[in-house]
């Protein structure tokens, strides 16, 4: 005997409206306590995505900030806020009017493009997830071969992964029927599988090959770089200042790529935390064929949209280099005023990484930054003579990939 699998229709948009079709009179009345709560949580959501995203793309791509980051991992972080910012720009402040209201006030053409940016932009976070996960993985196993590599190919790799989840999620949402208004988790339109087993198929595709290969990726670059730690002689030593260029070099490249790991991993996990919930919800509801209480659908749904805001405050919170420079840019740009004043730099201190390269004859590796000998002096630093120190590579100009990669 066999088996049809029901075919699923999506509820007529005209119903979920504020202005009932054939009429002129809005269908929306006075919001209660919970409506106007639920309205300025997504708000507050909202203005803390753009913010916090403007924040991190304009300091990692500033003149101060390049000296702390590579170009590859600079890219991808500039595309996964990117991504981020357009999901706080025109995702997430949709919900808010239908969260007062309890309708859909947009019309159909702005639900039907909703919907596809919906699927479409999230899905691409977890591929640029995947992408920074990779190359944490190649970068922390093979250097010599990732540091031969440019970020022409990442480029080539996010455009075509961004045309394949358009192409993708608009061959699902353009077909009339492909949409719906969600009014209980997104407030908003989402995509409507047909069959609920495409519905299943479309979380378990986002999350789970996600979680694996983020997961795999960073458990084995962590494990082998805590082994190689273990092999390597404390760089903190009179041969590595007067040993040449390539030693100092190799251990600020070991820094660079050991806080880069640390922090993407961070905003990995904090993907897997803040997305189990909806992907559960989701897979429950399919296979059973019920609908969840609003109330967890809602807490569900934005809780895994909120992972646009945690990935700024995660790269905040985990590198210090980057919450001096926000604060200075946040003081001269914005508030127009001189840069805040206390300490600021800790030129002497060990940093990141477990290696401890202080500054070595009043050069600070961790930040490339010239300190002064007095200050290095009292703590515990090398009294050497800045003169007597050859000139770093960076300094000169003179550095190439290829002389980390020869070593």
């Amino acid at each position: 005997m066999e088996h049809k699998q029901t075919i699923l229709l999506a509820p007529s948009l005209s119903n979920s409206s504020c202005w009932r079709s054939g009429t002129s009179d809005a269908a929306w009345s006075g919001p209660g306590p919970g409506e106007l709560i639920r309205a300025a949580l997504i708000l507050l959501l909202s203005l803390g995505i753009l913010c916090a995203n403007l924040l991190v793309i304009c300091v990692i791509n500033s003149r101060q900030y390049s000296k702390y980051i590579h170009a590859q991992p600079r890219y991808l972080l500039t595309s996964l806020a990117s991504n981020d910012l357009a999901i706080g720009l025109l995702v997430t402040p949709f919900g808010f009017l239908p969260a007062v209201y309890g309708c859909w006030p947009y019309g159909e053409v702005v639900c039907q493009i909703q919907a596809l940016l919906r699927g479409a932009l999230t899905q691409q976070s977890a591929v640029i997830l995947v992408c920074m996960a990779i190359d944490r993985y190649v970068c922390m196993l093979h250097p010599h071969r990732y540091h031969k590599h440019s970020s022409k190919g990442c480029v080539a790799v996010m455009s075509t992964t961004w045309i394949a989840s358009v192409a993708i999620f608009g061959v699902l949402v353009l077909p009339r029927g492909g949409y719906y208004f969600n009014g209980s988790g997104l407030l908003a339109c989402d995509p409507f599988f047909a069959r609920a087993s495409l519905r299943i198929l479309a979380c378990c595709c986002f999350y789970f090959p996600t979680t694996m290969v983020l997961m795999y990726c960073y458990g084995s670059a962590f494990h082998v770089n805590k082994l190689r730690l273990k092999r390597v002689v404390c760089v903190n030593t009179p041969e590595v200042v007067s040993g040449g260029h390539i030693e100092r070099l190799v251990a600020h490249e070991r820094r660079l790529s050991t806080s880069a790991s640390r922090t993407m991993a961070a905003m990995s996990l904090g993907f897997i935390v803040m997305v189990t919930p909806w992907t559960i919800q989701e897979v429950v509801a399919a296979c059973t064929g019920s609908k969840p209480p609003p109330f967890l659908d809602f807490l569900a749904t934005w809780l895994a949209l909120s992972n646009s805001f945690w990935n700024p405050f995660l790269y905040w919170l985990l590198n210090n280099h980057f919450r001096r420079i926000s604060r200075e840019f946040l003081f001269t740009k914005i508030l127009c005023r001189s840069k805040p004043l206390g300490t600021k730099q800790h030129c002497c201190s060990t940093s990141t990484g477990g290696l401890d390269v202080c500054s070595i004859a009043g050069i600070d590796l961790s930040g490339l930054e010239r300190c002064s000998m007095e200050r290095c002096s009292m703590a515990r630093c090398s009294s050497l003579s800045l003169a007597n120190t050859p000139p770093l590579p960076w300094e000169t100009g003179h550095v190439t990939h290829g002389d980390v990669a020869s070593t």
